[in-house]
């Protein structure tokens, strides 16, 4: 199942609390009506799991190596 998350670590309350204090900063001024997901990827599941593995069987096809 962790090879299924983009994140592949537990997360830790001060996971959520930088996001808050982001939010709170002068730096998120302008973001307005966003949700801002702090979930390590659970949300996106299966779908980053198959878009890994649908861009390393392109690169092989295209014979491109990630370090290219």
């Amino acid at each position: 199942m962790e090879t299924m998350r983009p994140i592949p670590r537990a997360g830790i309350p001060a996971d959520t609390a930088q996001a808050a204090l982001w939010l709170a900063s002068d730096e998120s001024s302008f973001v307005t009506g966003h949700e801002l997901v702090v979930d390590r990827g659970v949300t996106l599941g299966r779908k980053w799991s198959g878009g890994v593995a649908m861009r390393q069987s392109m690169m092989a096809a295209l014979e491109i190596s990630d370090n290219d």
